[in-house]
């Protein structure tokens, strides 16, 4: 028999008394945490160089635990061999092509996750998400199919349908996981408006703005915007903190990521260390 409790208005939920003992306070103690970072960046700023750098100091210095999702036409196939910008080679790692014929939905993102944490991968590569976005199969293609099959649905209606809404929760799914280390990618690209000042009509531009669903950049614990590629000479890349939850990176700071940079970023999130001895360093 179910029973059914109608509130009244006014009235409140009442306490589940079985989860008392689940929902008691603790002290806040800093603890270990899995890196949830976004890379973004126009085409050949160097975020898929800065990706696989992050992901080699995360992983332990061991390529083969970097799992990658590479939806750039098999472009990160390109780094194998390649001298990194901290003087280490790029030894071949995992990867798996997502390809239109696959489709870029997000769950299948997710797949691809459980299946390099079911191969015991430390860090998964998204690169790039801006595909589960707007490419075949992805989001906004989803909500194109879910009007074509029910023509009651339109531009605003479609996005309640069970598969979008399935769809679009997962991913935050894909780029967020307390079980392994994720690092994604996204394109952004320069939006212009066009402004009418009395009889004069101008295009004036909006600033370069996210190839992803928006306001997805505040998802992450750590968000920077690729200012310059590095190089094989020793020239660290480049990028400006766009958000951070990190103590050790400063929000609209710039950058340079060397050795030094890096070795404290894996620092503070695998051993839960104090950020002011990170700084004395």
């Amino acid at each position: 028999m179910i029973i059914k409790i109608i509130l009244k208005k006014g009235d409140r939920p009442m306490a589940n008394n079985n989860l008392s003992g689940i929902l008691d306070f603790r002290d806040a103690t800093r603890q270990q945490a899995k890196a949830s970072i976004l890379i973004e960046g126009l085409s050949g700023r160097g975020k898929s160089g800065l990706a696989l750098l992050l992901a080699h100091a995360l992983a332990g210095g061991d390529w083969k635990k970097i799992y990658a999702i590479d939806t750039e036409n098999r472009s990160l196939d390109l780094f194998e061999g390649l001298q990194m910008s901290n003087g280490n080679k790029c030894a071949p790692f995992k990867k798996v092509d997502l390809l239109p014929v696959h489709g870029y939905a997000p769950s299948n993102y997710l797949l691809c996750k459980e299946n390099a944490i079911k191969a015991g991968g430390s860090v998964v590569i998204n690169d790039s998400i801006t595909h589960m976005w707007q490419q075949e199969g992805g989001l906004l293609d989803l909500v194109q199919t879910a009007q074509q099959n029910n023509t009651k649905l339109n531009n605003y209606t479609a996005w309640g349908s069970p598969e979008v809404k399935a769809e679009k929760k997962a991913i935050y799914s894909v780029i967020r996981d307390a079980r392994i280390h994720i690092i994604s990618t996204v394109r952004v690209k320069e939006k212009f408006e066009m402004v009418t000042e009395g009889s004069k009509t101008t295009l004036q531009s909006l600033g370069e703005q996210e190839q992803q669903m928006p306001d997805l950049k505040y998802e992450p614990d750590l968000v920077l915007h690729m200012l310059k590629a590095g190089a094989m000479n020793g020239t660290p890349p480049t990028a400006r903190v766009i958000k951070s939850r990190y103590a050790i990176l400063q929000e609209g700071e710039v950058y340079q990521f060397t050795d030094a940079i890096v070795q404290s970023l894996v620092e503070y999130l695998n051993k839960g260390t104090d950020p002011n001895e990170l700084f004395e360093k």
